[in-house]
């Protein structure tokens, strides 16, 4: 039987993992010292500190090396993961029958033992839902009607944050539950975290200026952390270091710096927070419309209400939301025999995860036809109208009365002849 070296899976466990995925055809984005890959919902790894550290939000899980993540992110068997790890190379060793047909998943001494799953912490509720029930509805433009719905099934709520919350259940029982944020786009930058300050004190400014900071200090021995959002940033710090903070700060102001593409870049960076609460693995959020006769199945919640926002008329099946791309949730689905219609985002790592269950499953292609990542994207856009249309719509409106009181005036002079 084939086996691989340990000196095999060493090699294959020390490939980077930022340049497996990049070569893959994944959308990888370097943000500092990390490579954030997209499609899975908030998978991220570092390059520098503990080289191959990954970690996934959505799922809850991380590691270190290509071969861990390999088979926790993309569900790959060990053996799999190694070879594909070196690129295809076969085992080296033949075992005792001398046969190298493709053997089953081979046991050894490096594979990591499954962990045990962490206990789901149930967000806190809010007072009331009205900053969800804003945002849902004026700034991500889905139906009040269907907002509404979710909250009287009990599956939405606001939680103490202002975060909108949407509960995962299984067999009847709470076990997970994806976040959104609500209070607008951001991100953070430093080396520490806002709890790690007893005696802190908040500087405001820039937002070009917190992340010129965060390149010049973040390896600095002076802790600091910062969140930028789209018009404003704070930078946390101790008391102690806020003079040394505060000049590092008016030296990024005076210096002669391309601004504009130093703006550019945070724009890009810019995100509303998005995650899953502790505990939150495997579950997934679902919500059921009539007698459910089949599945389609998204990769966020909000992509989900927005679709049914658009498709007011569909009925009768189960609408889910994996909160990334988790192949088990289409598989458990699959397994009950439920037709599944994919509706994941238009980008390559969802045609990669549609691409894996084949004839199994169909795919929605609106996203694609109209050009848009997501079915947000789509909604955002049929429900807005650019500026200049509104500017041409006014001058149409304007020109349509000019005319209709010069002929009414025509008209009376007309009479008084």
């Amino acid at each position: 039987m084939m086996f691989y070296t340990e000196e095999q899976i060493k090699r294959a466990n020390e490939r980077s993992i930022s340049e497996y995925f990049r070569s893959a055809g994944y959308n990888c984005k370097q943000i500092r010292s990390e490579t954030h890959i997209a499609g899975f919902g908030g998978f991220y790894v570092k390059d520098t500190v503990v080289p191959n550290q990954f970690y996934v939000h959505s799922q809850q899980t991380g590691g270190i090396g290509l071969v861990s993540c390999l088979m926790k992110v993309l569900d790959m068997p060990f053996k799999e993961a190694v070879q594909t790890a070196l690129d295809g190379e076969q085992g080296r060793g033949d075992g005792k029958t001398g046969h190298t047909s493709t053997p089953r998943y081979v046991q050894t001494k490096n594979v990591p033992n499954p962990e045990p799953k962490p206990e789901f912490e149930m967000p806190e509720k809010g007072a009331d839902n009205r900053k969800a029930y804003s945002y849902l509805t004026k700034t991500r433009y889905i139906n009040p009607e269907v907002v509404n719905a979710f909250i009287r099934a009990g599956v939405l709520f606001q939680d103490t944050k202002g975060n909108a919350v949407f509960l995962h259940r299984e067999n009847g029982k709470l076990c997970g539950a994806e976040i959104h944020g609500t209070g607008g786009k951001s991100y953070t930058v430093g080396n520490s975290k806002y709890s790690d300050f007893s005696d802190r004190k908040v500087i405001p400014t820039e937002p070009y200026i917190a992340e010129l900071l965060d390149r010049k200090l973040k390896n600095a021995d002076v802790k600091f952390a910062g969140y930028v959002y789209e018009k404003n940033a704070n930078i946390v710090a101790d008391c102690k270091d806020c003079g040394f903070i505060s000049n590092a700060i008016s030296e990024i102001s005076e210096s002669n710096i391309d601004r504009e593409a130093i703006e550019s870049e945070v724009h890009s960076k810019l995100k509303n927070y998005k995650g899953v609460a502790p505990g939150t693995t495997e579950s997934y959020f679902s919500y059921d419309k009539g007698n459910p006769q089949k599945a389609f199945v998204f990769e966020s919640s909000i992509d989900l209400m927005s679709f049914m926002s658009l498709h007011l008329d569909v009925t009768d099946c189960k609408f889910v939301a994996m909160a990334g791309l988790k192949p088990n949730v289409v598989e458990k689905l699959l397994e009950k025999n439920m037709p599944v219609t994919l509706c994941v985002d238009n980008d390559t790592a969802g045609e990669k995860f549609a691409g894996r269950f084949g004839s199994q499953v169909k795919v929605f292609t609106e996203c694609r036809h109209y050009g848009v990542k997501d079915f947000n994207e789509l909604l955002t856009a049929r429900k807005t109208v650019p500026f200049k249309g509104k500017v041409n719509a006014v001058k149409s409106w304007a020109n349509n009365a000019i005319q209709r009181m010069n002929e009414n005036q025509i008209r009376v002079a007309e009479v008084a002849r």
